[in-house]
């Protein structure tokens, strides 16, 4: 019972940490759900856009945007992290209960490495859910397979709500798949007394049944087949870890995912050598090593469904006490980095201890508002759902972070083009007479970069606003007409923007140094250092600013590689 209790306080660990989930989709589905509570209804056109706003598209998670926008009305916006905080330490215990008695001892140095894998995906997301789903209809299962608990009963319902919750309501339809063969195969071998195939099967035929309680039907079930098939924008979360390795895309995770699936393959492998064809868990460990080979966003699949089955595959196998001790002295210690906040600090990520909602576009979009800029606005990607969130139905996006709900040539004929070739975004300008830019200069995608350098080097475009994650671009006439000042590069100085951390003024630096400002640049990056020292991205800066500085270049490994 210890070793649960430990894995769930490393868990803990991890989740009790700042939130960024406003800087990805949290603001949209707050707003859907805020609309469908308001008309009774769910959107099936792109509503949110000017763009495309009669473009069709189907909507998998509509019941998350209804849930999450009653709660944070009921107890507010920070809440929903405790909810988060909940849901995902529910699940991680549902499936640590999975695992039996005499197979605990392998519980802590298994789950020690495999639950870091947990790390990738911890925002405020539909996923979560599935991640609960997933863990609820593994246990009921489980439990089901031990005694005939009634619990049963419930999987068509928790199927209802997935399909309406998240994309990966497939997963639940697979398992009960995964446990009918296990028990027509144990049948047919042993005719055990007391299995009862037939509920099963019937709970499984009800449960596909309700999986077209949905609001598009056959046409939403089928909907995971080809969710990429108009996707004409390329996320992060849905590419194998190999081709982001290929084009350098460095994450921590990765380490641990490849040791999950080393681990999970050799433990197959010997089980089959050793002639123990557990299809049930062989099936299982598989479909949990599949989903994370897929995609990012699949990862905790190894958590939730591998890690449980390879458990109970491993035979009798002495662990010295020692290194067992020490697996306990690791998870302790990494334990403490989180909640004292030396792991982020150190490894220059963003997030701190605490549970808080972080709103990165806030100051920005407030400013755009309180001057009631012009619209149409041009965006990018990666603010559109924030300025969904405070500025619709007024003010409607060029884009927004759901590739599936815009044209596939949207993307690669208008998005992409403007901002890659700065001559369509004049010629873009002229036809929908732009003369608002709101843009996260965080934005790492080479077309941003290059839009973002173009932009700056346009004398009829004007510096607005500058914080350490927006910019706000207007045209010379509205300045003028508003009465706002224009931001000049010299005015943007470590002297006149003050920060509590360093990465603020990293990003800061980055966007000079972007933008040909190298000397303000380099000063905002030494300011990082003199903050703090230990930033390895400030260090790799300098060194790339001061190639002949030994220092920089030493100071730029980071001594945390996991």
């Amino acid at each position: 019972m210890w070793q649960k209790i430990l894995l769930l306080i490393f868990v803990f660990s991890f989740l009790f940490r700042t939130d960024f989930s406003f800087d990805q989709d949290l603001g949209r589905h707050l707003k859907i759900g805020e609309i469908i509570l308001q008309v009774g209804s769910i959107p099936k056109t792109n509503l949110f856009s000017y763009t495309n706003p009669d473009f069709k598209y189907v909507n998998t998670h509509w019941l998350f945007g209804v849930m999450a926008y009653f709660f944070s009305q009921a107890f507010g916006l920070q809440a929903l992290l405790i909810l988060k905080m909940l849901v995902i330490l529910l699940s991680v215990f549902l499936v640590l209960k999975t695992v039996p008695k005499e197979k605990a001892f392998f519980l802590l140095p298994l789950g020690f490495i495999f639950f870091h894998v947990l790390r990738e995906r911890l925002e405020l997301r539909p996923e979560i859910f599935s991640f609960l789903f997933t863990a609820l209809t593994l246990y009921i299962l489980d439990r089901f397979s031990k005694s005939r608990t009634k619990l049963i009963f419930l999987l068509p319902l928790i199927q209802l709500l997935w399909i309406n919750t998240h994309i990966y309501f497939f997963v639940g339809l697979l398992l009960q798949g995964i446990y009918i063969l296990y028990f027509g195969i144990q049948y047919l071998r042993f005719h055990p007394k007391g299995v009862n195939i037939k509920l099963l099967v019937f709970i499984f035929l009800l449960s596909g049944g309700v999986s077209f309680i949905n609001p598009n039907g056959l046409t939403g079930l089928l909907y995971p087949l080809n969710v990429t098939s108009n996707y004409g924008y390329s996320i992060v979360e849905n590419q194998t870890m190999f081709l982001l390795e290929s084009i350098n895309f460095a994450d921590r995770n990765f380490l641990f995912v490849k040791l999950s699936i080393g681990l999970a393959s050799f433990i197959l492998l010997l089980g089959l050598l050793k002639k123990k064809f557990d299809v049930k868990n062989i099936l299982l460990a598989s479909l949990g090593v599949s989903l994370a080979l897929l995609n990012v966003r699949s990862f905790p699949y190894l958590v939730f469904l591998t890690l449980p089955a390879i458990i109970q595959m491993i035979g009798p196998i002495k662990i010295s006490k020692y290194l067992f001790l020490g697996f306990v002295v690791l998870l302790l210690g990494e334990s403490y980095l989180y909640l004292s906040g030396n792991y982020y600090r150190y490894t220059d990520s963003p997030y701190r201890p605490g549970l808080k909602l972080i709103e990165s576009a806030k100051e920005a979009v407030d400013f755009a508002l309180d001057n009631n800029l012009p619209q149409p606005f041009y965006n990018n990607f990666d603010i559109g759902s924030y300025l969904i969130y405070r500025g619709f139905p007024v003010y409607k996006v060029f884009v927004d972070g759901r590739p599936e709900a815009y044209p596939k040539k949207f993307f690669q004929e208008v998005y992409i083009p403007s901002q890659s070739d700065f001559s369509k975004f004049k010629a873009l300008e002229q036809n929908l007479t732009l003369e608002t830019v709101i843009f996260s200069h965080t934005d790492q995608t080479p077309w941003g970069r290059s839009f973002l350098q173009s932009l700056s080097k346009d004398p009829t475009w004007k510096l607005a606003y500058i914080d350490d994650y927006m910019v706000v671009y207007v045209k010379e006439t509205v300045l003028e007409d508003q009465r706002l000042y224009e931001i000049t590069p010299e005015k943007i100085t470590t002297e006149a923007y003050s920060f509590d951390n360093h990465l603020s003024y990293i990003r800061m630096g980055m966007f000079l140094l972007n933008i040909g400002q190298t000397e303000n640049g380099r000063k905002f990056i030494e300011k990082a250092l003199a903050v703090f020292p230990g930033s390895p991205t400030a260090n790799l800066l300098m060194a790339q600013i001061n190639p002949f500085v030994q220092k920089y270049q030493q100071n730029s490994k980071n001594l945390i590689f996991w």
